[in-house]
């Protein structure tokens, strides 16, 4: 009998333990946004615009969303620059940025983008240790519609 209402406990504790994964909150920008548990496993927690929000929410516009660096020799190292404007009607907020591999490394700033200003963010691959085609993606995740998008970079390792 004991161990029915020990085990009957832990039940109840666990689902509520579970229950709430979704919050209301206010970002930097006093945009409010929907916190959905996106969790990955660098710990990030992507953030969601709300769909009552859409019509007003940022708009990540980048001039290039590709880079070919065409043909280097292993070791060498690349970098390029990422150039966007915000062509939204409220702030941008990029929360992270996320590359595939250690060889590729983003750098952002984290200070709103105001509508019609213009950010970038910078991109370097090592290729020690690569060799042949490379396709490197870069996730960027914001406050913006749609709240995730990549960036490219390729070319070939010799």
């Amino acid at each position: 009998m004991k161990n029915k209402i020990l085990l009957l406990s832990l039940a109840v504790l666990a689902l509520s333990a579970c229950n709430g994964s979704k919050q209301k909150e206010k970002s930097a920008g006093e945009d409010i946004i929907e916190s959905v548990n996106t969790t990955d496993n660098t710990g990030v927690n992507k953030q969601i615009p709300d769909s009552a929000d859409v019509a007003d929410a940022p708009v990540l516009k980048f001039r290039n969303d590709t880079y070919d660096f065409s043909k280097i020799k292993e070791g060498e190292k690349v970098n390029h620059v990422f150039e966007f404007t915000n062509t939204g009607k409220s702030p941008l907020i990029i929360s992270d940025v996320q590359a595939g591999c250690g060889c590729t490394t983003p750098k952002f700033d984290k200070k709103p983008i105001k509508p019609g200003e213009q950010g970038s963010i910078e991109v370097g691959f090592n290729s020690a240790g690569q060799r042949g085609a490379q396709h490197k993606i870069i996730t960027v995740y914001s406050n913006a519609q749609p709240a995730q998008l990549m960036l490219h970079l390729k070319g070939e390792v010799q």
